[in-house]
């Protein structure tokens, strides 16, 4: 009898450390999965477009900023989840600005990744737009450019300078660097 009353003594409250340990395990390995989809869908890219000294030589500050809207309207339309700087207006340059200067606003808004936008004109080219895109240790996921030869007009040179950008980001939508919203399921068609 005294054996079954020290194991009855024993082996319950055992029972229930083990038990309650057992419980925080399984919750500790699930949490992670919760916590990480939680992540992916708080992923969001900071878009910083430069201005170089040579486009704001040769071209005019409408050009730079016309490049500007278009590129955020279009990841609007296709429903990027853009990271937002919480003091506003700096997501933009008209001249050289650091890299580090851009990661640290980029931390500010919690972004996951960086869109960096580098606006040209180059001698023989009427507009050179580069993008590329890092995670936020600075190191690069990817570099897309586009640009216009001769043409007839700086506005023929937007426009397919700008066709062409939209037609590569069309591919990286959904990538590392180029998150879509959450509540997204597909990205919304342009207008025409």
């Amino acid at each position: 009898m005294r054996v079954i009353g020290f194991l009855t003594k024993t082996a319950f409250p055992l029972l229930v450390i083990l038990l309650a340990i057992f419980s925080i395990a399984q919750e500790q390995s699930t949490a992670p999965s919760a916590a990480s989809s939680a992540n992916v869908n708080q992923q969001k890219v900071f878009v910083f477009v430069q201005r170089t000294d040579r486009h704001a030589k040769y071209s005019s500050p409408e050009v730079f900023h016309n490049v500007l809207t278009d590129l955020l309207d279009y990841l609007k339309t296709k429903n990027v989840a853009i990271a937002v700087d919480e003091f506003g207006g700096r997501n933009h340059a008209e001249g050289a600005t650091p890299l580090d200067t851009i990661f640290t606003i980029a931390r500010d808004a919690k972004a996951s990744s960086v869109m960096y936008i580098v606006v040209d004109r180059p001698v023989t080219k009427w507009l050179k737009i580069t993008v590329q895109c890092f995670d936020m240790n600075q190191k690069q996921l990817w570099q897309e450019e586009a640009s216009s030869g001769g043409g007839l007009s700086g506005g023929h040179g937007f426009e397919v300078s700008t066709k062409k950008l939209h037609a590569q980001l069309d591919k990286r939508l959904g990538q590392d660097g180029l998150p879509i919203l959450a509540a997204a399921k597909e990205p919304v068609a342009e207008k025409q």
